[in-house]
């Protein structure tokens, strides 16, 4: 947490007490509210009144202060939430009001509210100077730190990589080489047109003719060659600006994808970025018999899929249709079939793979603990959620991007059982429709461990 200073935002060391004078809040660490960890907004200490009963602050200080002590001796985020409220209508000062919006957005996240902490985390390192490093290096925010919300809240706060920046990066390295041809390309082409122009007022004085006139064949001859470089080095330059818009188009596209969420079944739903370097998705979206038909033949390759990081991404049109009644989530449907259906995949992906000799046992069983004990590291996959089936959240969003996909494959808008496998760094390999060419992509896809994954990955065709 911060406590109420400086703009760097946290300091470590031990809890500083508010003396009389007038000092500026300063930032002090916190994890569960430890001062030794720097990130926790802390204070003074307060009498041990219960956070039952509904404190009343005299100042915007007091409230940060009664807030803190909430926090992190009685575990109580509401009743610190309400008091960095009080504290924020409290006319406070930038270093109050940066720490009530940090603290504030803390106890949120405790509380699984992921909107409302991000916004106020956001307002602290906009409005009030708080460094974005606070909020990365933050064990209170490690849960925050998966969402989607703040995957986009980062590209917006001050200090961070915004969305456009990352897509021009992105756009660059597919393509590393294009930005030194439209300079080259640029300077050669304003010096064939200024020697166009110069060559063209010396064709205008050889067809006049007279006394010191340039020869008229000589000067055509110059003339034709420099009218040829610039159209040919226009035309160079032109085909890699439509090249670029091209490229921050698709690149675009996948970033979208990026922030489509996946449900882990265990309360946390990881945004498909979180995937990237580690799983090659395969989005299979059609009719159930469909889905299920793509992925039993995929069974005869399942050794190998699953050492080239392949999973599966089953999108059901029923489902989908089903899902826009009860705001997209499809795990919200009261279907006791689609219940069973999941545990049956569930299974499939766990347990059953130890038990049909697809894994290994113990390594089920680690992956199994970690993800049950609640506590998983931020921004850090555990083997568990590296399922060969991954269950995608909100299947709404999911179908508006494989329709939108439809358009850059040039499939028919109304065409069905379409597929699309996604690289480790994020790009589109291929899409089609029909089932996926399972052998094609075994043949074609390197090993995790293989240095051609290392090297080569993403730069195929997308």
């Amino acid at each position: 947490m911060l406590s109420l200073g400086g703009r760097s935002g946290l300091v470590g060391g031990r809890i500083r007490p508010f003396s009389a004078s007038a000092t500026p809040i300063r930032a002090v660490s916190r994890a569960p509210l430890v001062a030794r960890n720097p990130t926790f907004l802390n204070a003074t200490r307060t009498d041990g009144a219960s956070s039952a009963t509904k404190y009343v602050p005299s100042s915007a200080k007091d409230a940060i202060e009664r807030g803190t002590t909430v926090f992190k001796d009685n575990k109580d985020y509401a009743e610190a939430v309400r008091l960095y409220k009080l504290a924020m209508e409290m006319k406070p000062n930038d270093d109050e009001a940066r720490a009530a919006l940090y603290n504030m957005g803390c106890a949120q996240a405790k509380m699984k509210q992921w909107q409302p902490a991000t916004d106020n985390i956001l307002s602290a390192i906009n409005d009030y100077g708080l460094k974005l490093s606070v909020a990365l290096k933050d064990d209170d925010l490690r849960e925050l730190h998966e969402r989607r919300e703040w995957a986009d809240a980062v590209m917006e706060a001050k200090g961070g990589l915004s969305r456009s920046a990352k897509v021009d990066l992105r756009s660059e390295a597919k393509t590393p080489f294009r930005l030194p041809r439209v300079v080259l390309f640029s300077g050669l082409g304003v010096g064939a047109a200024a020697g166009l122009i110069i060559i063209s007022l010396r064709l205008i004085a050889a067809l006049q003719g007279g006394e010191g006139a340039p020869d008229v064949a000589e000067t055509v001859q110059n003339f034709a060659v420099n009218a040829v470089a610039v159209v040919v080095l226009g035309a160079l330059v032109y085909r890699d600006v439509q090249s670029k818009a091209k490229t921050v188009k698709v690149t675009e596209r996948e970033e979208l994808l990026g922030r489509l969420q996946i449900d882990l079944n265990n309360g946390r739903q990881l945004p498909l970025i979180r995937f990237r370097g580690q799983v090659r998705p395969v989005i299979i979206c059609g009719s159930r018999p469909y889905v299920e038909k793509a992925i039993k033949n995929a069974q005869p390759y399942s050794d190998e899929l699953r050492a080239r990081g392949v999973s599966v991404v089953p999108i059901i049109l029923d489902e989908v249709e089903a899902a826009k009644r009860v705001g997209g989530d499809a795990s919200a449907l009261a279907d006791p079939d689609a219940k069973i259906r999941a545990l049956k995949r569930e299974l499939q992906g766990s347990g059953a793979a130890a038990v049909k000799g697809f894994g290994d046992a113990r390594a089920v069983a680690e992956a199994d603990k970690d993800t049950k004990g609640g506590e998983v590291e931020g921004q850090k996959l555990v083997e568990g959620d590296k399922k060969w089936r991954l269950t995608p959240y909100n299947v709404v969003e999911w179908k508006q991007w494989v329709d939108e996909q439809k358009e850059f494959a040039t499939l028919k808008a109304d065409a069905k059982d379409i597929y699309v496998q996604v690289q480790l760094d994020g790009t589109v390999r291929f899409s089609g429709q029909g089932f996926p060419p399972w052998k094609r992509i075994v043949e074609d896809l390197p090993t995790l461990d293989s240095i051609r994954t290392t090297l080569m990955d993403g730069i195929g065709t997308s």
